[in-house]
């Protein structure tokens, strides 16, 4: 499940830039970094180690456990945000923080945006943490909520300066508005 779950994010990831962001389509696209792999390879390894030391736990009764399947709701739900917000932005939308707005550029403030100002941002931390949910790592949710945090916060942060410069007033009054649902990063 594990396995399926990567693949369909990655290769759904690449799709939609392959539709959206042709501009800037490369090998990145695919959203593969150094950083990412160690961190599943982490995960991967927290894995084996508790599934070796403790079978028990990882397995459950006859299969996926309730934390599990809280993990798998949480990975398609995460999913689900993350690319309803790339298709409603469309060409908005970039794997990339713009620092130039360009002249098709508009503020997006309309179908999931209304409700969530980084739906990409929430979707992928949900996303994270419950795939570590479905692998039940317990050290590893924690490990990724902490590093996920982080990079959010201080990508939201400079993301919206910019976004501050290209929109004023406008951008003002829907981030006042409009949350991003990541916990403390208002």
């Amino acid at each position: 499940m594990f396995i399926a779950v990567l693949a369909f994010f990655h290769c759904s990831e690449f799709l939609l830039a392959c539709i959206f962001m042709r501009d800037e389509l490369s090998i990145r696209s695919w959203l593969i970094s150094k950083a990412y792999v160690t961190a599943m390879a982490f995960a991967l390894l927290e894995y084996l180690l508790e599934a070796c030391a403790v079978p028990s736990i990882k397995i459950g009764d006859g299969g996926m456990g309730t934390i599990s399947w809280l993990g798998l709701s949480l990975v398609l739900l995460g999913e689900g945000i993350r690319k309803l917000g790339m298709i409603t932005a469309r060409s908005n939308f970039t794997h990339n923080i713009r620092t130039k707005r360009h002249p098709t550029h508009v503020l997006v403030t309309r179908g999931i945006y209304r409700f969530i100002r980084h739906p990409g941002y929430l979707g992928w931390f949900m996303w994270c943490l419950g795939t570590q949910m479905l692998l039940g790592n317990p050290i590893c949710v924690i490990g990724f909520a902490v590093v996920a945090w982080r990079f959010f916060s201080s990508r939201i942060a400079t993301e919206e300066t910019y976004l501050r410069q290209f929109f004023g007033d406008a951008y003002d009054t829907y981030a006042a508005r409009t949350p991003t649902w990541i916990p403390f990063i208002p």
